[in-house]
């Protein structure tokens, strides 16, 4: 048999099962193997319970000759407690303190005697953490691991009952779509199942198998082994309503006592399901599966249909398990398989990681494995050891005398290595300065056309507004510059604007055009609706030569009248001073920066006769596509309130009237502070 084999035992409250199983090359399992051992009354006894396991496991490891040498235990839902605990949101570091401070509160004996374990299930949705916390006394899991290694089997695992049922679930029916409930009902126990999505509750509700055998022993008065196999020969579950009762009396009696039991879970089931749904937030079941002994009780799956409203069906624990047919008896399984879940459940913890994983060895019982699993290694590492230390002589002798020989040829090696090492030196410092100067070379290269970028920017910003405005209010819409640090446009004539003093950037020419920052004769938008014949508000478009080749005025002034120039028509004056207002290079360290930001005074056609929130949503839009062009930082990019000194400097231009004493165009001014995402140091 296959050294890899290994036993799953399922040591439930009636029934000792067990299963000899083998890993697949395609990751999977394969049944080998198969027994099972009724425990009688016994079995449910915390004090005759020990001998009847020991009995039971000598007959069914005889009868189906297991070989495999290391196993894995689950232990009944009746000796487990498992509970589901929330705790508070707190830090990550200080989770398994609480879970063992709620342990010490729920699990009803010192948990010094305890074995227990804990799964995170998540999280709810106020921040809590849901935890289910597992417990079995030590002596209880000392208990089934000396009577399994007593048929020479090594156990390497305890489960509970519960997990194993969540992994077999997962296993089998993974892809199953809505929300699904199993009923494992056991011989002393129910374990009542919510499966929706990766999200799954467990209840255990102390009803049984039993509870009908013994309420059947009790009112027949006889022994519990008889009336348990009355109660497999005519047990059924009463239908109810308007039935003739069987004529057998002890038919008749089981069944009345069966529907009893029955409507007492069932009673059970529907508290289980409030929870479910209010305090879990689950979904309705759309379907039932049935596990355990108890499960293929006659008009059972009928019982609960009309009961519960829902569709009713068998669990099978081997959708996914491979069965050899040369070494399992295929009919005596399929008797028993509906209650193999368990069995099927463990198996998996051999070969995949599962959704719910624990383990409830007790602390002495892990030590004594991890001594058990080293003990080769212990015996290999001293005889390792004896041979090491007499290999270790006659090794150091040989290894001294190469070493020798390794040294006086390195030493003569560093002899001719040294002076191509100096000068190698030599030149990779070299090399690293001159990098230096390269990558300073490329900085200011870079720098030097940043300006023409940066105006280019403004100059689109301002264009897109004015198309976005038009869109807004129905009318053409004009902004422009008025200053540029401190620089008031329409203080500067033509000659100056464009004079051959140009400092810098080549004037405007620099920049890629006569016209400024690209702009040719030509691009003006239309005259704004509404307005006198020759009035040309060119907005941004008054940046460059209005058509025919004349300087464009202001909006609402008459051509070759006060020139704004718009971003053109600033009269670039070269990066000295355009960066830095009116001082010289001394008194600015950093152009652009946060402290000394570009500070632009802009002029804008006054719409609030058209909608009273026209100027406010110009000025958002042309910080917003200020920012987005990546050139300025998007935090410190903002509108900002003129100073007095501007408005003293730009009196003339935020005047309403003309030259003649006629009314012009009505207009606003607002500052700007720009600050370059990458600041100039001078």
């Amino acid at each position: 048999m296959s050294s890899k084999s290994f036993l799953t035992i399922d040591m439930g409250a009636g029934t000792l099962r067990a299963a000899e199983f083998e890993p697949t090359a395609e990751g999977g399992i394969r049944l080998l193997r198969f027994g099972v051992k009724p425990l009688g009354l016994e079995g449910s006894s915390e004090r005759a319970r020990p001998k009847a396991l020991e009995k039971a496991a000598n007959e069914m490891f005889e009868e189906a000759g297991f070989s495999a040498k290391r196993g894995l235990v689950a232990a009944p839902g009746f000796q487990v407690l498992s509970k589901p605990i929330r705790l508070p949101a707190i830090d990550k570091t200080k989770v398994a303190q609480l879970i063992k401070f709620e342990a010490q509160q729920n699990i009803p004996f010192p948990l010094e005697e305890a074995a227990w374990d804990h799964y995170t299930m998540g999280m709810t949705k106020s921040g809590e953490v849901e935890v289910l916390l597992s417990a079995l006394k030590s002596e209880v899991a000392d208990g089934m691991i000396k009577l399994v290694k007593a048929q020479g089997v090594n156990v390497e695992l305890v489960d509970t009952a519960q997990a194993a049922m969540v992994n077999a679930f997962r296993y089998n029916y993974g892809d199953i779509e809505g929300c699904s409930m199993v009923l494992d009902i056991g011989a002393k126990t129910t374990h009542v199942l919510f499966f929706e999505g990766e999200k799954f509750f467990i209840r255990t509700i102390n009803i049984g198998a039993n509870s009908i055998t013994q309420e059947f022993a009790t009112e027949t008065k006889m022994r519990f082994s008889q009336a348990e196999e009355i109660k497999l020969q005519k047990g059924l579950v009463g239908l109810g309503g308007a039935y003739d009762e069987p004529e057998d009396p002890h038919e008749a009696a089981l069944s009345k006592i069966a529907r009893q039991v029955m409507t007492r879970l069932h009673v059970q089931l529907n508290q289980t399901l409030q929870y479910w749904q209010k305090q879990q937030g689950g979904s309705n079941p759309v379907r039932v599966f049935l596990h355990g002994g108890a499960a293929i009780m006659p008009y059972l799956p009928e019982f609960l249909a009309e009961k519960l409203q829902m569709p009713i069906e068998y669990f099978n624990p081997f959708i996914g398990v491979e069965i050899d047919q040369d070494t399992v008896d295929v009919v005596e399984l399929e008797k028993v398989g509906h209650t193999f879940g368990r069995i099927v459940g463990l198996a998996i913890r051999e070969v995949a990681n599962c959704p719910l994983e624990m383990n409830l060895m007790p602390g002495t019982a892990r030590v004594q494995q991890d001594v058990d699993r080293k003990k080769p290694y212990f015996y290999g590492a001293a005889a390792c050891l004896t041979a090491a230390v007499w290999a270790g002589v006659y090794f150091n002798i040989t290894v001294h005398s190469a070493q020798q020989q390794e040294i006086t040829e390195l030493d003569e090696l560093i002899e001719v290595y040294s002076d191509p090492h100096s000068e190698i030196q030599t030149e990779v410092r070299e090399l690293e300065n001159l990098k230096k100067e390269a990558d300073q070379f490329d900085k200011w290269i870079g720098e030097r056309f940043l300006w023409a970028d940066v105006l280019q920017a403004v100059r689109q910003s301002m264009i897109t507004t004015e198309k976005q405005m038009l869109k807004f209010t129905g009318r053409k819409v004009g902004v422009w510059v008025a200053a540029f640090n401190k620089v008031d446009a329409d203080d500067m004539d033509y000659e100056d604007a464009f004079g051959g003093g140009m400092m810098g950037m080549g004037g405007m020419y620099g920049m890629g055009g006569m016209y400024g920052m690209g702009m040719m004769p030509g691009m003006m938008p239309g005259m704004m609706p509404g307005m006198m014949p020759g009035m040309n508000p060119y907005g941004m478009g008054g940046m460059g030569m209005p058509p025919g080749g004349g300087i464009g005025g202001e909006p609402g002034n008459p051509a070759g009248g006060m020139n704004p120039y718009g971003m053109g028509g600033m009269g670039m004056m070269g990066m000295g001073m355009m960066g830095m207002g009116m001082g010289g290079t001394n008194d600015v360290k950093v152009v652009g920066s946060k402290e000394r930001p570009l500070e632009v005074v802009c002029k804008a056609i006054d719409m609030r006769d058209v909608n009273v929130t026209a100027n406010n949503r110009l000025e958002t839009i042309l910080v917003q596509e200020l920012k987005d062009t990546g050139l300025f930082d998007y935090n410190e990019t903002k509108r900002r309130e003129l100073k007095e000194s501007e408005e003293q400097e730009l009196a003339d231009v935020k005047d309403d009237k003309g030259d003649e004493g006629k009314p012009r165009l009505k207009t606003y001014m607002f500052g700007l502070n720009l600050v370059l995402r990458d600041p100039i140091e001078l």
